[in-house]
Parts: C-alpha cells; sequence; structure tokens
C-alpha cells in the first residue's frame, strides 16, 4: 500500500497559490459554499476529489467551512477495498470526519435500460446527499473540472441535445434536480435544501494534477477510467485528443461556450417560465395548454414547454430527447386548422390530445377532462348560462348590428359560437349522441352521420360518445359542439338580430 502523502503536516506544503486563489475566487462568485457551512466532499482517492479535499481544507479556517469525507464502494472493482482504507487513512491524517459505505451497483443496473455508469451515477448522488442529510449538511462538493465539462458537453452534442444540455454542469446544482430514479424509492433521500457544488469546474484536469505534485499527494487511480467501452472514456482517450490538434484551447474554448448557453439558458428560462405561468394549466396527471395560444409561440418555446409538461408529469425522467416532442410540433405546423385528434404518443407513457381547441397532455389511455363531456340532456337557458362540467359551459345571449352586406356572424366566424334566428323553435336543448343522429353541415345540401363527421374531425374516440349535440324543440340538431353549425339554424341574410351561444373551456391558470 502506498504511504499516504496526508499523514505529512501542513506548514510542509507546496500549497500551490495561484490555484488556491482562483478557487477562492470561483467559490465566491459563483455563492458555492456559504460560511459556516458544514460541507461533505465525495472523495474517490483520485486526483479530482483527493485535491478538492485538500484545497478546501487550505481554505476551510476564515470562512469556517467543516469539512466531512464521504466514499461509496460500488462493489464493482477489487481495488476499491484499497481506496476506501486510503480515504478513510486521508480523513483520518488530515483530522476530517469520514463516512464510507458499499452500494450493489450491478444490481441497480439490472433494470431496463439503466447502465453501469447510470447505475454509479444515481447510487454515488443518493449516498453523498444521505451523508448530507444525517449530518446535516447543506453543501455536497465533487470533484468535476474544466475537462469533465467538455466531455459532458460532448456527449450532450453527440446523443443529440438541446440548449440546457449544450451548457454542460453548473457550477451549483440543487440536488433535487438530479433524477434518481433508477433507486427503489425508500432509496431516494429527501434533497430538498442540498446544494451539489462543483469548485473545480473552472479548472483543467492538467492543473489539479500539478496541484496534486506540487503538495505531494499520491492518489489512487481508478483503471477503469481507461476503459474505453463506456462513452465518457472513449471520448476522453480517442475523440477529443483528436480535437485538442485542431484547436489546443479545447478546454478554454468549450468552457467559455458552456458559460455563455448558461447565461442564455437563464434569459430564455424566465420567459419560458412566463409562458408556462400564463398558459400551462397543469394538475398531478394532465397539463393542456389553449390551442391556439400554443399555436401562436415560437418552435422553440413549443418544444420547451412540452419539454416542461413532461418533466412536470415524469419528474424522474433524465433525459426528454428532441423527438419527444417534435413529432407533435410538426403535427401542428402541418395542420394548422387541426382542432382536435389524438393520441399522439410522447414518452414515458404520455400522449397529446387536441381536444375543444386545447392542446392536452395526459397518461395514455385516459380520456382528457379539457373536453366538454354531458351524460344526459340539458335545457340551455336563453339568455343565460349552462355549466356542462370540468369548467366547461354554454353562455347564450341575444345580440343585434345594424344592417350590413356584412354582419358580424360572417365577419367573426368561429366553431366555437353559433348564431341561430330568434325565431328556432324553443326549448333549446343539449345531449349526448344517439344512434341514428345526423346533421345538415352548414353550407352542404345532404346530411351527414354524426359519427361520420366526428370521425372527419378527428374528435378524441374516448370523448364522441358524450360530446354535447345542440339540438332544437323539434330534436334537429343545430350543432356539432364546438366544431360544426347546421343548415337548420341558419341566419337569413337580412337578419340583424341573433341568438349567439358560445362554448367556453376551463380558466388557464399557470401553476408554476
Amino acid at each position: 500500500m502506498h504511504r499516504p502523502i496526508a499523514t505529512m503536516p501542513y506548514h510542509t506544503y507546496n500549497l500551490g497559490v495561484s490555484i488556491l486563489s482562483d478557487l477562492q475566487h470561483f467559490i465566491a462568485r459563483n455563492g458555492l459554499i456559504p460560511a459556516g457551512s458544514r460541507v461533505i466532499v465525495g472523495v474517490s482517492g483520485g486526483p479530482d476529489s483527493l485535491a478538492l479535499l485538500h484545497a478546501l481544507l487550505q481554505l476551510a479556517a476564515v470562512p469556517d467551512w467543516h469539512l466531512h469525507a464521504a466514499y461509496l464502494h460500488h462493489g464493482l472493482r477489487p481495488e476499491a477495498d484499497e481506496e476506501a482504507r486510503f480515504v478513510a487513512a486521508v480523513a483520518t491524517a488530515w483530522g476530517l470526519g469520514c463516512t464510507i459505505e458499499r452500494a450493489d451497483v450491478r444490481r441497480i443496473a439490472q433494470q431496463p435500460g439503466i447502465s453501469l455508469e447510470e447505475a454509479a451515477r444515481q447510487a454515488r448522488y443518493a449516498f453523498l446527499a444521505q451523508v448530507a442529510r444525517r449530518l446535516g449538511a447543506k453543501t455536497v462538493a465533487v470533484g468535476h473540472h474544466a475537462d469533465d465539462q467538455v466531455e459532458t458537453v460532448l456527449m450532450h452534442l453527440l446523443r443529440g441535445s438541446g440548449l440546457a444540455g449544450l451548457r454542460g454542469m453548473m457550477p451549483k446544482t440543487p440536488l433535487r434536480t438530479l433524477h434518481l430514479s433508477a433507486l427503489p424509492p425508500d432509496q431516494r433521500p429527501e434533497t430538498l435544501d442540498i446544494q451539489l457544488v462543483r469548485p473545480w469546474l473552472q479548472t483543467s484536469r492538467a492543473q489539479i494534477l500539478d496541484y496534486c505534485r506540487q503538495n505531494e499527494l499520491q492518489p489512487r487511480y481508478d483503471a477503469t477510467n481507461a476503459d474505453t467501452t463506456f462513452f465518457r472514456n472513449r471520448l476522453r482517450h480517442e475523440i477529443i485528443p483528436h480535437l485538442r490538434q485542431i484547436n489546443p484551447r479545447l478546454t478554454t474554448v468549450f468552457g467559455h461556450t458552456a458559460l455563455a448557453l448558461q447565461g442564455d439558458y437563464q434569459a430564455l428560462e424566465e420567459q419560458r417560465q412566463a409562458l408556462w405561468h400564463e398558459w400551462a394549466h397543469a394538475q398531478a396527471h394532465t397539463v393542456h395548454f389553449p390551442l391556439a395560444a400554443f399555436r401562436s409561440l415560437a418552435p422553440g418555446d413549443q418544444r420547451a414547454l412540452l419539454r416542461r409538461a413532461i418533466a412536470h408529469l415524469r419528474p424522474q425522467l433524465r433525459n426528454i430527447n428532441w423527438q419527444h416532442s417534435e413529432g407533435l410540433i410538426i403535427l401542428l405546423q402541418s395542420h394548422p386548422g387541426r382542432r382536435s385528434g389524438g393520441p399522439y404518443p410522447l414518452v414515458a407513457g404520455l400522449e397529446a390530445w387536441l381536444t375543444a381547441d386545447s392542446l392536452h397532455i395526459s397518461e395514455s389511455g385516459q380520456m382528457p377532462v379539457a373536453a366538454p363531456q354531458i351524460a344526459r340532456s340539458h335545457s340551455v337557458p336563453l339568455p343565460g348560462t349552462l355549466e356542462l362540467g370540468h369548467g366547461w359551459r354554454l353562455q347564450a345571449q341575444q345580440v343585434q348590428w345594424s344592417a350590413s352586406p356584412h354582419p358580424p356572424w360572417r365577419q367573426q366566424p368561429s366553431p366555437a359560437c353559433v348564431w341561430l334566428p330568434l325565431s328556432i323553435p324553443t326549448p333549446l336543448m343539449v345531449r349526448p349522441r344517439q344512434s341514428g343522429d345526423r346533421i345538415v353541415p352548414l353550407g352542404l345540401d345532404g346530411s351527414k352521420a354524426i359519427t361520420d363527421l366526428m370521425t372527419e374531425l378527428k374528435l378524441p374516440p374516448p370523448a364522441r360518445a358524450g360530446w354535447p349535440l345542440l339540438v332544437d324543440a323539434g330534436g334537429r340538431i343545430l350543432w356539432l359542439v364546438g366544431y360544426r353549425a347546421s343548415e337548420h339554424g341558419r341566419l337569413p341574410d337580412t337578419a340583424t338580430t341573433a341568438w349567439q351561444i358560445c362554448l367556453h373551456g376551463p380558466v388557464h391558470h399557470g401553476c408554476g
């Protein structure tokens, strides 16, 4: 076993003043570790984490930081036993507390879609959060550095990513935003107020290795870091060296790019958060948007709102890819007049519906509540309001206008409203579909089965049986509510007054 250089007294160290000064400024500028903090430092025994523990210890006195080392044995490599003993010896020599635990990472990785790398990542963050919770710490520090940032941005770029992925790792991230869905529920710690910080994020691997040499640190090296069957290792050992031949300043360039994108992302997020609050109606199992408002947004904003809706309904889903939203966006662009239809599959058991001027995201196979539904007949008050349930209502009023070749019902046609002559036989009723129902659509000579019209208009199949139909006192269908009026309710060209009946949906309130 190598002699842990950690047993040497502090005053014999070359403290790497320049690196420590840069580290101190980076921590202060990004607000990573408040004064008086208890800090859990994830230590693997490798150069990045060992140097981080050492450097933070040199800076800890003035801000009164209280450091605690934490090592997780993944159960994957025999040499991890020696690494755990090494970390414990270092912590003891430096007068620090230390927690060492073991996780069955292979068992976690047996789940579909969970790689060994991902299982190890989730187990490691859960362990660090559990240690922080037990010790009352609100800060967890890890050794990610500037070259790790290059690898992260490239991984996201090659796998396909939006701005969120291309901005790379952040200096400070709430642990609650890390997805730990591969772990059993009882192993997912409460992380509400714990921050994950990356103090080395502006420091290169070469600088960290130099710091280790200057201070005679003797880190352990994980042999699996050379295994190019892992995606990140292939980038590190095969792809990035070629890129450095093109641009030796690759680490600096990627760091600046990630920083710029982080700023852009923050500005866009503020705008999109405002859009979410304005247009999204989000509940535990559903999210819906007013369709006209959603169509009016730029495609980038549409993607962002869809991704946010998916994240709201599937908070443990780590990667929401381009294709998960793009199919629906292309459909809306290709069919600008479509107001109903579905289901359109998204991801992870979610699907989209278009129903009565709403875009609805819900669990697969569930009837969207964003659709007017009735189970029996109701009389429509003239004038007045009829509540249909779930926030839907019909509102009837008498309107009048001056004689004109262009009356308002022609100037402002809307499938959400119907205009009827005052002489229409009353009482008016709304009722569900019945066997044999037919309508004479406005502008056509012949009749059509309501079932066929619903199919043509792509009303969601689960919603068709309870969709309201407006009928007059003689039972004639005047309106497939919200979609198509009938010739039986046509206004004469000379009319200057009418009943106007409009369908109104749920009021959309953002929920953050």
